[in-house]
């Protein structure tokens, strides 16, 4: 048995090649002086990455250009082509069925898990399914299916097993998994008899079990398989074979020969005469692999050879001591006292940095400097992190400084920038032309639609700003281009000087027709795009084959230019795209791509889609010569560096959280003998005990990650109760000095706080015409009149708003507005019956939405009701009314200049006593009497100025208004309120009479026109303390955040 080690101090390739080329590993076999003898060699290593890399490695301890290198190959890849030049029975070995394809095999298995949720489902909508879900989550428990059909070939659990377990003993839902297991192991295998194919699993470890036997066979020259901890059993067999051929040897990566034996065999479990265990494996531990493939083996650990010994500033004992068994963990105090242990442990800690970031793009750019400073010190770094999230990170901190990398973890297809296209795509048409999604699509960098790269521009801005920005237009290509024909109409009317639904201070009032024209060609263009997707065909839930071949259709129209050339799909992640289409409908019937089976409503399709290839990765073309490389934990496994950063070690992560299997409990897989949840700790877990061997380590991990607070991986607890305090704090301090090189990178040289804006335009540019609506604004907050009115700065609506309080608003002013000017001198017979009528018209445009029908609408009919008795028993002292009227009324400034004040009266009464009545409708809370008088909600007081003014027309100058009302109305309890304005300050005053209360409010309006008229009173936000904490829209341009936050407003500075 020829079984070797190599520690993880020892860099693994370096030191398993110059062992057999130096003829240290195979007896008899030296290639220094005659490398062609490696040509006779095969060489099974864990990764493609690591086969790379032994190719370089032979020829750096070679010393050579080029050489004849011995037959490398990755385990669990085995060439079958192997297979034709040995014996005939071991021929037939290879001669094996094709491996059920992944989605394939996924789409098939989800049939089966439809049918039996289907099943399931109860009769009554009253009680609660135990399995929900749509054909996304069918399509997820049938991939969770297919891992655990492949955990039970790796384990060689036979589907029998199952009638072991005793369904008593288990919850409702374990009940009908296992019956559907059951069922599933007699249909599943006859399916794949009859199409011809096996498992994958079971594929890979019969080609392995084959490749055992020919090795047996034919064991001509020598045979090292390396770096594997044989944790898949036929893997495990395979490297047994090697063992014990005459010029076969196994390299473990790693064995812990520090820990004692005590706590070696406690990592393997104790089972009493029944066969159960009565102390548990620790399946969590780094070295339960290589103990497991030990026993195999038949051998100790002392029968293990060492190819190299520890550094001398190995970290060996540091990772035994603080990865000890759980239940060993009491000899702690004994083993850390010992001095051999103390001084390993001490010298360990050199060169080892922590770093405590207090979030993850901290950590991220901690991270950046460390290997920059790697870079500048021309040394080689490394991140490994199995947190991609991180890794981006990294990269755009790398891209900052022009950086050269390479990053072999790749991202999830779906994630990258045509993934991106491709699930907007997809989620545009079944989301009906959603605004949101809508314009993120047409402003994907890869959008052409027929055009060059921009060419939709013009089109594009002129939809966002007509139909997409403001409440959601009607859903789908058809609702899109109606809606928009009948903004065009009513921007026509607007132009002709007709009523319209439009108002003229809207951005989108502005629009031209030849920018309509754009948007119309748009419009068309994404209707013939979509409209195959949009309706699939007459069933309700059509194949999912069936969508995502229209899919592909429109992506590829989406992304086809003007020279018909599709740049979308000519860098690796679109080839990596349409490979995945293909590998779902390349199975064709009847010319069309067959059915996989699974039914899928329109809706759903977005999710399912992202379901079945959620799985795909894409990589990017390999940086060679980079010094700076990012690997995932499989990718890091036998690389070598001068810096290792472990990044993203918190638990969820590193380790990984344990994954949930919705078929079998986790008592289930335990009495069946499958890998406990745990298990997946136990390999991460080795992963970081052989980094942590790297001549310089950093550990990163961030205090908080998603924005909740993160728990550090308990790894590092273990390192920290075993390095003990000082050490532990001389690391945090090592890794402090890079967090404060990451927190100086943006800081600037000197912070000064901004000063509040306090822009003065000339005299000439100030505005000479408000309405009483802005008088309030001028007042509250003026930089919002120098926004609006001077740099005509008008916000915009924001994408898909929702129905605002401002839309029923609205509706209920035109409707009771509507009503007044019909009805003015005399009711009719059903006033509520008039109301609603009145109503109807005005809703009309809102109806399409639910929340209106559903609310708005009802609350209207309660304030129809209220507002028919209310006028009845109001029209009595009423000869006329006045509604929805215009008057303004001029103040005469130096130098020949006025100001014209403006207002729109709601409704103004024409009382039996000649005097007038001023009342406004409310929706909302109306201001109180206090802040009428005070001035700071002066609408209807500026309104009763301009009507003793003879600004409104058929009102003489000097009438007197004897009272101001609001009218609030809520559709609530009470539908509606009369709420008379008081004009005084405090509960004792005597109010002001309205004609008074004008007069004083015309007053204190001319003191802040002729103010706002000196060029030197700046236009300043937030005037008035009480309006603090309210938001502004112009609050942003206004930067108030800034300069409020830094403590005050008393110098001000231009803008």
């Amino acid at each position: 048995m020829h079984v070797f080690n190599i520690p993880a101090s020892a860099p693994f390739l370096h030191t398993l090649i110059e062992a057999l080329v130096d003829g240290r590993l195979i007896d008899g076999f030296a290639a220094r002086d005659n490398p062609e003898r490696l040509a006779t060699a095969t060489l099974y290593l864990p990764t493609r990455r690591a086969g790379r890399l032994a190719r370089e490695v032979f020829l750096d301890v070679l010393n050579l250009d080029a050489a004849v290198l011995p037959r490398i190959v990755t385990l669990g890849d085995i060439d079958e082509d192997e297979g034709a030049f040995a014996d005939t029975d071991i021929r037939d070995a290879f001669d094996l069925p094709p491996a059920l394809g992944g989605l394939q095999r996924r789409l098939t298995l989800a049939q089966l898990v439809g049918a039996w949720a289907k099943q399931l489902r109860p009769k009554s909508p009253l009680v609660a399914p135990l399995v929900v879900g749509g054909p996304a989550a069918t399509l997820a428990l049938a991939t969770d299916l297919a891992r655990l059909m492949d955990d039970m070939a790796t384990r060689g659990v036979d589907w029998a097993t199952l009638d072991g377990l005793v369904p008593d003993a288990l919850d409702d839902y374990w009940k009908l998994s296992l019956d559907f297991l059951k069922i599933a192991r007699e249909t599943w295998p006859a399916y794949l008899k009859a199409a011809g194919h096996i498992e994958p699993a079971t594929r890979r470890d019969l080609l392995i079990a084959a490749e055992a036997e020919r090795l047996k066979a034919h064991h001509h020259g020598p045979v090292i398989a390396a770096g594997s901890t044989g944790s898949i059993p036929a893997t495990a067999k395979l490297l047994h074979a090697i063992a014990q051929l005459p010029h076969g040897a196994v390299v473990l990566p790693g064995l812990d020969i520090d820990l004692d034996d005590d706590a070696w065999h406690g990592i393997g479990g104790h089972r009493i005469a029944s066969g159960q265990y009565d102390v548990a494996p620790a399946s969590n531990h780094p070295q339960f692999a290589l103990h497991g493939l030990l026993a195999r083996f038949g051998i100790e650990r002392r029968d293990v050879v060492q190819l190299d010994a520890s550094a001398p500033q190995g970290r060996e004992v540091l990772a035994s001591e603080a990865m000890r068994p759980a239940n060993a963990t009491g000899q702690w105090h004994q083993r850390l006292a010992e001095l051999d242990v103390a001084r390993h442990i001490a010298d360990a800690m050199h060169k080892l940095t922590v770093i405590e970031a207090p979030n993850p793009e901290m950590e991220a750019l901690a991270i950046a400097v460390a290997m920059r400073e790697a870079r500048e010190l021309n040394l080689s770094a490394a991140l490994v992190t199995p947190d991609r999230a991180l890794a981006r990170r990294v990269m755009a901190a790398l891209d900052r400084w022009h950086l050269t990398y390479d990053d072999s973890g790749g991202d999830p297809l779906l994630d990258t920038p045509v993934g991106i296209f491709a699930r907007l795509a997809a989620r545009t048409a079944c989301e009906g032309l959603e605004p949101p999604t809508l314009l993120a699509l047409l402003k994907h960098p890869l959008f052409r639609l027929g055009r060059a790269q921009h060419g939709w521009r013009t089109a594009i801005e002129t939809l966002e700003l007509a139909l997409l920005r403001g409440t959601r237009p009607a859903a789908g290509g058809a609702g899109l281009a109606r809606d928009f024909a009948t903004f065009r109409a009513e921007l026509i009317k607007l132009n002709r000087g007709e009523d319209s639904a439009i108002h003229g201070s809207e951005p989108r009032a502005k629009l031209q027709e030849p920018q309509l024209d754009e948007a119309v060609a748009l419009i068309a263009a994404l209707q013939t795009t979509f409209a195959p997707l949009e309706s699939p065909g007459p069933k309700a839930s059509p194949d999912f084959t069936a969508l995502a071949e229209q899919h592909r259709v429109a992506l590829i129209a989406l992304a086809t230019d003007d020279k018909s050339a599709t740049p979308a799909f000519d860098d690796n992640d679109g080839r990596a795209l349409l490979a995945a289409f293909d590998d779902l409908l390349s199975e064709t019937m009847d010319g069309k791509p067959a059915p996989s089976g699974l039914p899928v409503p329109l809706r759903d399709y977005t999710e399912v889609f992202q379901t079945a290839f959620g799985d795909r990765v894409a990589r990017q073309p390999l940086a060679a010569d980079a010094q700076l490389r990012i690997y995932g934990l499989l990718e890091a496994r036998l690389t070598e560096h001068d810096r290792v950063i472990l990044g993203g070690l918190i638990e969820g992560t590193w380790p990984p959280a344990p994954r949930i299997d919705p078929w079998l409990s986790r008592p289930m897989r335990y009495q069946l003998g499958l890998d406990l949840p745990e298990r997946r700790i136990g390999l991460s877990a080795h992963d970081f005990t052989q980094l942590l061997g790297t001549r310089e380590v950093i550990l990163s991990h961030a205090a908080k990650s998603g924005g909740a607070p993160a728990v550090a991986s308990r790894f590092l607890h273990r390192l920290e109760a075993t390095a003990g305090a000082e050490a532990w704090r001389n690391a945090k301090q090592a890794g402090a000095t890079y967090l404060r090189y990451a927190e100086a990178l943006d800081r600037p040289d000197v912070v000064k706080p901004i000063a509040q804006p306090a822009p003065k335009p000339p005299r000439a540019l100030r505005p000479l015409t408000m309405s009483v609506t802005e008088i309030e604004d001028w007042l509250r907050d003026p930089y919002t009149i120098f926004a609006r009115r001077i740099l005509k700065l008008i916000p915009l609506d924001s994408v898909d708003m929702p129905l605002t309080a401002a839309d029923r608003g609205s509706a209920i002013h035109a409707a009771l507005g509507d009503f007044s000017r019909q009805f003015s001198e005399a009711l009719p017979d059903d006033i509520e019956a008039a109301l609603r009528r009145i109503g109807t018209k005005h809703f009309a445009a809102l109806m399409e939405r639910p929340e209106a029908r559903a609310l708005w609408w009802p609350r209207f009919l309660r304030i129809a009701g209220w507002f028919a008795g209310w006028e009845r028993e109001r029209r009595g002292e009423v000869a006329r009314i006045d509604a929805e009227i215009r008057g303004e009324t001029t103040i005469h400034l130096d130098d020949g200049r006025a100001f014209t004040l403006s207002a729109r009266a709601d409704r103004i009464e024409h009382r039996a006593d000649r005097t007038f009545a001023l009342l406004d409708y409310k929706t909302g809370i109306p201001p109180t009497g206090k802040q009428v008088r005070m001035g700071l909600s002066p609408q209807l007081t500026l309104e009763a100025a301009i009507l003793r003014q003879g600004g409104f027309e058929g009102i003489p100058a000097g009438s007197s208004v004897s009272d101001l009302l609001y009218i609030r109305l809520s559709g609530n309890t009470p539908p509606g309120e009369e709420k008379p304005v008081e004009l005084k300050i405090n509960r004792s005053d005597t109010p002001l009479y309205p004609d008074d209360g004008a007069d004083d409010a015309l007053r204190k309006l001319e003191a802040l026109i002729r103010r706002f008229d000196d060029e030197a009173q700046p236009y300043t936000s937030l005037n008035l303390s009480m309006w603090t904490n309210r938001y502004g829209r112009y609050d942003d341009l206004a930067r108030i955040k800034e300069w409020s936050a830094a403590g005050g407003s008393d110098d001000g500075g231009e803008a």
